[in-house]
Order: C-alpha cells, then sequence, then structure tokens
C-alpha cells in the first residue's frame, strides 16, 4: 500500500487546491463510517480522506464511528496521520498553535476491535510518523509548533469542569475528545498512526476567558495554512 490515510477534522476541510474523488462506502463490519473516502493526489503523493465528523462537520466527538472510519481507511492504507483540534491545559502554551503529540492518556470510554476476544495490544503513536511530521514542521515561522505534548482524552459531549481541568493538567498538555481511540484502533489494526493536533483554546479556567465554540473554530482556521503545509511538506519527504 502507497496511498497515505488522512482522518480530516476541523482544520482540514474544503481542500480547494486538491481534487478529491469520493468513493461510497455505505456499511462496514461496525456500521457507518463518518463519511465515504476521498481520494486524491497531494505532496505528489497519493491520499485518502475520511473526515470524522461528516462531510458537513455535524456529527459530534462523542457520537464518531471510529471503528468504521478506521475499518474503512486499513483496507486501503497502512499509514495514517489524524488531525484533530484540542484544548491548552496551560498558560504557558500559545493559541492558536499545533502541535504533534508523543502520546496519549485514554483511561475511559476505550474503544477496540476486540470487545468480544482476547488482544492485548500495547498502545501508541508511531515514532517514525512522529519524526517525520517534525521535519515536515521545521520551517514553519508563523505559528509554533509542539512536539513533546501528552494529549488527555475525555468522551465529551460537554467541555471539561474546572475542576476536572485541573486534574487532567497532572496527565498531560492537551485535552481534547478523538485522537486516543484513532490511535489506539490503528495499533490494533497494524496500521501506522500519529498525529497533528490544532491547539485552539485555553481549556475551562485557565484563563479568564470563557470557552466559546466559535473562537475554536476561528483560531483553528488560522492555523489551517501551517498545517497544510505541514501535511504537503510530509507527504513529500516521503518519495
Amino acid at each position: 500500500m502507497t496511498a497515505i490515510g488522512i482522518i480530516g477534522g476541523t482544520a482540514f476541510k474544503n481542500l480547494k487546491d486538491v481534487e478529491l474523488n469520493k468513493r461510497d462506502i455505505s456499511h462496514t463490519p461496525w456500521g457507518t463510517p463518518s463519511s465515504p473516502l476521498y481520494w486524491g493526489e497531494m505532496g505528489g503523493k497519493e491520499i485518502v480522506v475520511i473526515y470524522r465528523h461528516g462531510e458537513k462537520h455535524d456529527i459530534p466527538p462523542q457520537s464518531v464511528n471510529t471503528r468504521a472510519n478506521i475499518y474503512a481507511l486499513r483496507r486501503e492504507v497502512d499509514t495514517v496521520i489524524g488531525i484533530s483540534s484540542a484544548g491548552a491545559l496551560g498558560k504557558d502554551m500559545e493559541v492558536p498553535s499545533i502541535s504533534v503529540p508523543q502520546d496519549y492518556v485514554n483511561f475511559w470510554n476505550i474503544v477496540s476491535f476486540y470487545e468480544q476476544s482476547i488482544k492485548h495490544i500495547t498502545p501508541g503513536i508511531s515514532s517514525q510518523l512522529r519524526e517525520d511530521l517534525i521535519s515536515a514542521s521545521e520551517n514553519i515561522r508563523d505559528i509554533p509548533v509542539r512536539t513533546e505534548d501528552i494529549y488527555v482524552q475525555t468522551t465529551g459531549p460537554r467541555l471539561e469542569t474546572r475542576a476536572e481541568i485541573r486534574i487532567l493538567q497532572s496527565y498531560g498538555d492537551l485535552v481534547g475528545m478523538t485522537m486516543g481511540s484513532e490511535a489506539t484502533l490503528c495499533r490494533e489494526a497494524n496500521v501506522e498512526y500519529a498525529s497533528l493536533v490544532t491547539v485552539d483554546n485555553y481549556a475551562n479556567g485557565i484563563t479568564d476567558e470563557a470557552v466559546r465554540y466559535d473562537h475554536i473554530i476561528e483560531n483553528a482556521a488560522r492555523s489551517r495554512g501551517a498545517l497544510l503545509k505541514i501535511v504537503e511538506t510530509f507527504l513529500d519527504q516521503r518519495g
């Protein structure tokens, strides 16, 4: 397999400069994926894109059928880059920024392909893919790129309370609702996985400003140019 899978999130949609051809996938053994698969070319490399939150970006995080999404991708690719959004768990982080997380915490609502059989995988993020994404981000100057963060996945649909955020600060640097599940399922499916995360807000209580969804969307849009440049450089460097 030579194509690269991309799970598109808030900052990765409406690719005006990339021609994508839709392939409908109505069903998998795990149900219906969030969107059809889209095939195209970027950075001189074939890509297969699935939109985590649907073509209209109307599927909330807690309702994403991650098992169906990963199952659909694994039939076409053996490498996946997940693009997602997260909140900063510390005041020292710049918002917006981009992160290439090194690991994740996902104690809650763990999803698996092996609910009816004994299979104990060792979860994690692909070290080589991380290194490749970090290398691709070296020339990014217009937005900070972080490379040592720990991503903490919560379950949604609501955001976290201030008390919960104080607890989560002892676990990691970012808080989101999707990346850990994708990384775990990719490891189960023998698919290499790493992530690019746009850091689009401060988590509840980190600053005095209330967390607003419209601000998250605005900051994701501000990160979009740099994020696409990293993806394109990453694909170009893979030859």
